[in-house]
C-alpha cells in the first residue's frame, strides 16, 4: 500500500486533483450559466434559485473531495479509480443541470449520491487509517453516507419540501467534518497542498472568466460602449487576481492560525461571488439587463468575493486584521456609491475602480 501524500516533503497537487478541477469548472460552469439570459432585463426567481440550489453542493462536492486527498491521498489506483468515477458522475450531472433541473431532479440527485456514496467509501476504506491518528474517518465515512442518503431521499417529495430535505442533508454532510469522534483528533490539514488546490481552483475560475467575457464580445456589434465595458471587465479580472493573489503568501506562513475547513468554507463566498461578477461582465457588454437588476447582483458578488477572500486573512494574520475591516468597509462603502451611476457599463468602471483603489490600500500590508 502507497504511503500517505500528505508526509512527502514539498508535496503539490497532483495531475489527478489538476484534472479534477477542469472538470469540476465544467459543472459550475452550467450552473454559472443558468444566470446568463434574463428575460426584459430581469433575472427571474427561478433562475436566482436555481443558481444557489446546485452552487452549494457542487462547490461541497469539490471540497469534500480536496478535504479527503489533503489528508489521505496516496495516487494509488483505487484513489485514483473513485476520483475518475466521480469526475464521470459530475459530467452527467452537469449534463443535466440549468433550466430543466425539475424533470432532471433524480437524475441529478442520484448523481450527487453516488459521489458522495464514494467519498464515504473512501473514508471507509484502510487507506484513510494509514496514519494511527485517523481511527475517526471510519465513523465520518458512515455519518456523511447517511447524510447523502437523507439526500437522495428528498426525489421522494414535492418541490418546495424536496429541497429542505436535500439541503438537510447537505448541511449535515458540510458540519460533519468538522467533528471528531471520541478522544482521537483528525490529522492536521496540510496547509500548503490546500492553499495551492484552492489558488488553482481560483486561477481556472478566473480563466472561465476571461471566456466569458470573450463570449461576449464575439456575439454582437461592437461599438464604444461594449469595447469599453469589454476592456473594463477584463481589468477587474485582472484587478482580482491581483488582489486575490498578491497576499496568498500569507495564508501558509508557519505562525497562521488558519483553520482548513475554514479556508474551504469561506472560499464558497468568493466562488460565488466569483461566478456572479463574471455573469455581470458578460451582461454589461450585451448591454441587456436592467440597470437596478446589475446594481444589485453587482453589490451582491463584490460583497460575497470580499467576505470569501478577506475572512481566511483575517483569521490567519491577526497582527494585520485592522487594515483588512477599514480596506474592506473602503471598498464596499465606494462599491454602494458607484451602483447609482446611470449606465451599467458606468457600473463596471466604478466597481472596477474601487478593486483598483483595494490594490492600492493593500501596498500597506507590506
Amino acid at each position: 500500500m502507497k504511503p500517505l501524500k500528505y508526509h512527502e516533503k514539498n508535496r503539490h497537487a497532483t495531475w489527478l486533483e489538476l484534472f479534477f478541477d477542469l472538470i469540476f469548472v465544467v459543472a459550475i460552469g452550467k450552473v454559472t450559466h443558468t444566470l446568463g439570459h434574463v428575460q426584459q432585463g430581469h433575472f427571474e426567481q427561478e433562475q436566482l434559485w436555481t443558481f444557489f440550489l446546485l452552487f452549494v453542493p457542487l462547490w461541497w462536492v469539490w471540497s469534500s473531495h480536496t478535504i479527503y486527498s489533503n489528508r489521505f491521498d496516496t495516487d494509488s489506483n483505487p484513489h485514483r479509480l473513485a476520483t475518475l468515477f466521480i469526475m464521470l458522475l459530475l459530467i452527467v450531472l452537469s449534463a443535466r443541470i440549468g433550466e430543466g433541473l425539475e424533470e432532471n431532479y433524480p437524475l441529478v440527485m442520484t448523481c450527487y449520491f453516488g459521489i458522495r456514496a464514494i467519498i464515504s467509501l473512501m473514508y471507509i476504506s484502510p487507506i484513510s487509517r494509514l496514519d494511527s491518528r485517523n481511527e475517526f474517518s471510519s465513523r465520518l465515512g458512515v455519518a456523511l453516507l447517511i447524510s447523502a442518503v437523507v439526500s437522495l431521499s428528498s426525489i421522494f417529495y414535492d418541490p418546495p419540501l424536496r429541497y429542505f430535505v436535500a439541503y438537510i442533508g447537505i448541511f449535515l454532510d458540510i458540519l460533519f467534518p468538522v467533528f471528531s469522534w471520541g478522544k482521537i483528533k483528525p490529522l492536521p490539514t496540510h496547509t500548503e497542498h490546500l492553499i495551492e488546490r484552492l489558488g488553482l481552483l481560483t486561477l481556472i475560475l478566473l480563466g472561465e472568466s476571461v471566456i466569458s467575457l470573450s463570449g461576449g464580445l464575439s456575439s454582437i456589434q461592437w461599438d464604444h460602449y461594449n469595447v469599453m465595458a469589454a476592456i473594463t471587465g477584463f481589468i477587474m479580472i485582472c484587478s482580482i487576481w491581483w488582489i486575490y493573489f498578491d497576499s496568498f503568501y500569507l495564508l501558509s506562513k508557519n505562525d497562521s492560525n488558519m483553520s482548513g475547513h475554514a479556508l474551504i468554507y469561506s472560499h464558497l463566498f468568493l466562488f460565488m461571488g466569483l461566478a456572479l461578477l463574471a455573469n455581470l461582465i458578460r451582461h454589461a457588454i450585451l448591454n441587456d439587463i436592467a440597470i437596478l437588476d446589475f446594481q444589485i447582483m453587482s453589490f451582491i458578488g463584490m460583497t460575497l468575493f470580499f467576505l470569501g477572500k478577506q475572512y481566511g486573512y483575517f483569521i490567519a494574520v491577526p497582527k494585520i486584521r485592522k487594515y483588512i475591516v477599514q480596506n474592506t468597509l473602503i471598498v464596499l462603502a465606494l462599491a454602494g456609491l458607484v451602483i447609482l451611476l446611470p449606465r451599467v457599463d458606468y457600473i463596471l468602471c466604478g466597481l472596477t475602480a474601487t478593486m483598483i483603489c483595494y490594490v492600492f490600500l493593500n501596498f500597506r500590508y507590506r
